[in-house]
């Protein structure tokens, strides 16, 4: 999300929600909760709060959800409320989203990543052969990075960026849906990427009276207008409210 000033708290108490009615691809089985972070940008210095465990069930959660919505200039916000590292990467400690990782430049970016990619179209290797390595969402970001290297991150590089490596992937790897939130702290690229429509891999989006929201699934909140985000579309929105959407 993207806030004209205090995080409105009903949605952090609804991504709470959704962690425990998420819906799964279907014949997979329910998922593990295992991880979350969120990371938001008071005064534009970034705030960030990782966690092994289930967040529907986390203090820390509730903590930081109460000093995002209580901050008068929290600009951005991004979290990742499920994940499934292996048990070896949790006892290590690592490979919790939201990643954080660095362009050409310098500049820090940092994604949220939902999204099931398979076996290479021509050989049968999986994205991602060796995830205590590098994660499935690791390598999709580490895509987007390389076409972020050099130069100002302007908007059509942005948008360039990310289209060109989901279309990359799609083209080489089987594939359900590569949905990506990248943000720099300033503005939110958000990116639907799916090989066919389905209930459970959507991006929905709405513009609230003091913030734009999106999110996997509509949040039950009145009055709030929810759009889906039509497939291989990209939406750019920041503090300002306006949201431009555009084919990738």
């Amino acid at each position: 999300m993207a806030t004209k000033g205090i995080v409105p708290h009903i949605a952090l108490s609804e991504f709470k929600r959704l962690t425990r009615e998420s819906r799964d691809p279907p014949g997979t089985g329910s998922r593990p909760r295992s991880g979350w972070g969120v990371v938001y940008y008071p005064g534009g210095h970034q705030r960030a709060v990782r966690e092994f465990g289930d967040a529907s069930n986390s203090v820390r959660y509730d903590e930081i959800s109460h000093m995002a919505a209580s901050n008068p200039d929290a600009r951005v916000l991004l979290a990742q409320l499920w994940a499934s590292p292996s048990k070896a990467l949790m006892d290590r400690g690592e490979k919790l989203a939201p990643f954080a990782g660095r362009d050409g430049t310098g500049k820090e970016w940092l994604l949220a990543f939902d999204g099931l990619v398979g076996k290479d179209r021509k050989t049968g290797e999986p994205f991602a052969p060796d995830p205590l390595r590098q994660m499935c969402s690791e390598k999709v970001f580490l895509a987007i990075l390389q076409n972020l290297k050099g130069g100002p991150a302007g908007h059509d590089k942005v948008r360039d960026a990310i289209g060109s490596a989901l279309d990359t992937i799609a083209a080489a790897y089987e594939y359900d849906h590569l949905n990506v939130a990248l943000s720099d702290g300033s503005s939110v690229y958000l990116a639907r990427y799916a090989e066919k429509e389905a209930e459970w891999n959507g991006l929905h989006i709405a513009r609230t009276p003091r913030a734009v929201v999106a999110c996997s699934e509509p949040l039950k909140v009145e009055g709030w207008q929810w759009e889906p985000m039509p497939n291989r579309t990209l939406a750019v929105f920041d503090r300002s409210l306006d949201i431009a959407r555009e084919s990738i």
